[in-house]
């Protein structure tokens, strides 16, 4: 319905709703001559703006229009102006949460859930998870790294976590530039040196006979011994993971660390010592938490156990994989 009073202010009707709107263009002409597109605004419904406000508003409108101002580029604007404020003032942890949902599939392969936690703790490590997003700086990410100069992988994993995470911010357009790209390479965290630690066959046999401890620990590390698995992912073996007809263990893209599936075959020690559940409810293969169906939680327990039980004041389970294997 065309107002009688007003030229070019309208007040559209449909089955839900009604609203007034007004058309214009914009003054003068585009590149190549031709005149700007016709552009409609909403300037509210009949509720809230009575015909006479109506007329009001497009009549500013008009006026805006004829010094050659763009109403409605000024309106996206403003909207973007308003949208952009109320993001900034979201703290660093609500960002996360959505970072978590929209890039990292909320945590679904492990890659994913080392990524979101090395955020939150390098988050509450420089106390800014309930902060805005700008509190962030570049002298912050140095006092992060310096933090872990001892633990030089650990640096590098948090401060390469947060440069993503602040580039995700930068494409949300709540901070202007990332804050990680002005720390110089000389104070980035260097890559650790590559682990060359490893057990030969004596210390592999004290191991294996280490007397004293948990039967489920004992088993699981003289499966680790003979298997080149992760500890991580020894120790959230599940029984439906192995493929007993082949000889198999098998791992979903979700179950790596490297987020790859892959198959391993086992070799005869291997699969003597995995043996038959003996519940078949069991859902673990090894469970070597107190809480039944728990995960592993008390790995320090577990180092300090098997150091005391070997003699070998050094044992990480990760000096296993670079070990001959038995069995091979």
């Amino acid at each position: 319905m065309s107002d009688t009073e007003c030229r070019g202010l309208k007040l559209a009707i449909n089955n839900q709703s009604a609203s007034w709107t007004y058309a214009y263009r914009k003054r003068g002409y585009m590149d190549g001559g031709k005149r700007h597109p016709q552009v409609t605004m909403k300037l509210g419904d009949p509720v809230t703006l009575s015909p006479a406000e109506a007329r009001l508003e497009t009549a500013r409108i008009k006026a805006v229009v004829a010094a050659g101002g763009d109403p409605a580029a000024d309106a996206r604007k403003a909207e973007a102006d308003r949208r952009l404020a109320e993001a900034q003032k979201r703290t660093c942890s609500i960002w996360l949460s959505r970072y978590a949902a929209e890039c990292l599939d909320e945590g679904s392969t492990k890659h994913q859930r080392d990524e979101i936690a090395h955020v939150r703790l390098s988050l509450q490590e420089l106390a800014v998870a309930d902060r805005e997003a700008d509190a962030i700086t570049s002298r912050l990410l140095r006092d992060l790294i310096e933090r872990h100069a001892d633990r030089p992988a650990t640096a590098r994993h948090r401060f390469g976590a947060m440069s993503r995470f602040l580039d995700y911010l930068m494409d949300e357009e709540v901070i202007a530039s990332n804050p990680a790209s002005s720390v110089s390479k000389r104070r980035r965290p260097k890559p650790p040196a590559p682990r060359a630690s490893f057990y030969g066959p004596e210390q592999l046999a004290r191991l294996w006979s280490a007397a004293g401890l948990k039967p489920v620990y004992q088993r699981f590390l003289r499966f680790m011994i003979a298997t080149p698995l992760r500890a991580s992912e020894g120790a959230n073996l599940r029984w439906d993971q192995l493929d007993w007809d082949r000889s198999e263990l098998r791992f979903a893209a979700g179950e790596t660390k490297n987020s790859e599936a892959f198959v391993m075959p086992l070799n005869g020690i291997s699969l003597d010592l995995l043996g038959q559940p003996e519940d078949m409810s069991e859902r673990l293969v090894f469970q070597l938490s107190g809480i039944p169906g728990g995960t592993m939680k008390s790995w320090s327990h577990f180092h300090a156990s098997v150091r005391e039980a070997c003699g070998l004041p050094h044992f990480k389970p990760h000096d296993l994989s670079c070990s001959p294997k038995i069995g091979q």
